[in-house]
């Protein structure tokens, strides 16, 4: 799943959040069984920041020990189609129907199983975009805490996660959280690539969030708009939760200074509350330890490196994403033509647009760019 700044879909509809997020990689062709969850056994990858007991928010008194909502409807994903898959999951929870053929069609047309050409992943804000075409409001934001999900889920309100699949894959992955129990204390989930109803433990999903800033989004009824507004607090105000997400990275860093996640964290939140400086240095402190698939889900370097004016930078980190098994990336192919556009070559910029239009012909901000060329 890409994470894609709301920022930039103003301007070209990209991504993302970059999230994307995400399906399986190419080479995960299969759904796996739902796993046994206590993951305690689990072996950690060092870079992964862990868990931090101080986000834990005390137990607020009114909240039950545990609360699942009720979902009869869980669907698998096809190849590379979590996003779509988890919506129409998410969707069935205020009685909306929605296949995710239906919403893959709109959300990724150019599918294609066989290879690295296949759209790759939607982003939490398409997620969100799509959401309110069904008449609900979407919240998505950074700074998700495991107190927070259960006042959601103790509303009625589920959570969209953005995590990695598995600790050693390094494949973004959203996760719907319906259920919380204290005296387990587990999440449960339902799940479109590893099963319904699996239950992971606060330390264990936590660990898997933290790479991503812990963004989620809700989707939520306008009736119970109020609710959720006084959920978030003041990270209703997206410019205050990024940043308290940069200093909950500082924080972090000042323990761990040698922690590439809490690093790119920092690189994220600068960018989202307009530090394009501080972003880019923050990425290039850590961007050759990142996973090779990390700005296919959060694209922010490269758009901070284009506010700050360096085209050649951003035509190099874009053209390296495409061209290793991510051709299929939209979103680049918009960056890379407004670069072009800038620079007076139109033909080149027609080019790109015409490929972001091939893999995504529902890319309106492409289609407009070249209508303007054309």
């Amino acid at each position: 799943m890409r994470n894609v700044p709301a920022s930039a879909k103003i301007l070209i509809l990209p991504v993302l959040a970059l999230a994307l997020l995400a399906g399986a990689y190419f080479f995960l062709k299969e759904p796996v069984e739902s796993e046994p969850v206590s993951q305690q056994g689990q072996v950690v990858a060092p870079e992964i920041s862990p868990f931090d007991d101080e986000m834990e928010l005390p137990e607020t008194p009114t909240l039950p020990a545990a609360k699942t909502l009720v979902s009869n409807y869980h669907v698998f994903q096809t190849f590379n189609n979590c996003g779509p898959a988890s919506l129409s999951m998410a969707l069935s929870f205020y009685g909306i129907k929605a296949s995710q053929k239906e919403l893959g069609d709109q959300l990724r047309p150019y599918q294609n199983p066989q290879g690295d050409n296949d759209d790759k992943a939607v982003t939490l804000q398409e997620v969100g975009e799509k959401a309110e075409e069904y008449g609900l409001l979407y919240y998505l934001r950074p700074m998700g805490t495991p107190e927070l999900i259960k006042q959601f889920i103790y509303n009625d309100i589920p959570v969209i996660a953005l995590t990695w699949l598995k600790d050693d894959e390094y494949i973004a992955h959203f996760r719907i959280v319906k259920g919380y129990d204290d005296g387990k204390g587990v999440f449960i989930q339902d799940d479109s690539y590893q099963g319904k109803n699996l239950e992971y433990l606060y330390r264990d999903f936590n660990r898997l969030w933290s790479a991503f800033n812990y963004q989620y989004i809700v989707l939520v009824r306008p009736e119970k708009k109020e609710i959720a507004e006084k959920i978030l607090g003041e990270n209703l105000n997206e410019k205050v939760a990024w940043e308290n997400a940069k200093k909950e990275s500082e924080r972090k860093l000042e323990a761990s200074p040698d922690s590439i996640y809490d690093r790119f964290n920092l690189s994220v939140a600068n960018y989202y509350i307009e530090n394009y400086e501080g972003a880019v240095e923050a990425y290039e402190l850590v961007s050759a330890q990142l996973p090779f698939r990390m700005l296919w889900y959060q694209i922010e370097p490269i758009l901070a490196y284009e506010k700050l004016g360096n085209d050649e930078k951003v035509l190099e980190m874009t053209g390296e994403v495409l061209s290793n098994h991510n051709r299929a990336f939209s979103e680049l192919y918009q960056i890379r033509g407004r670069i072009f556009m800038k620079q007076g070559d139109l033909d080149a910029a027609r080019e790109e647009f015409v490929k972001a239009l091939y893999y995504n012909e529902n890319y309106v901000l492409a289609d407009d760019e070249l209508a303007i060329l054309n």
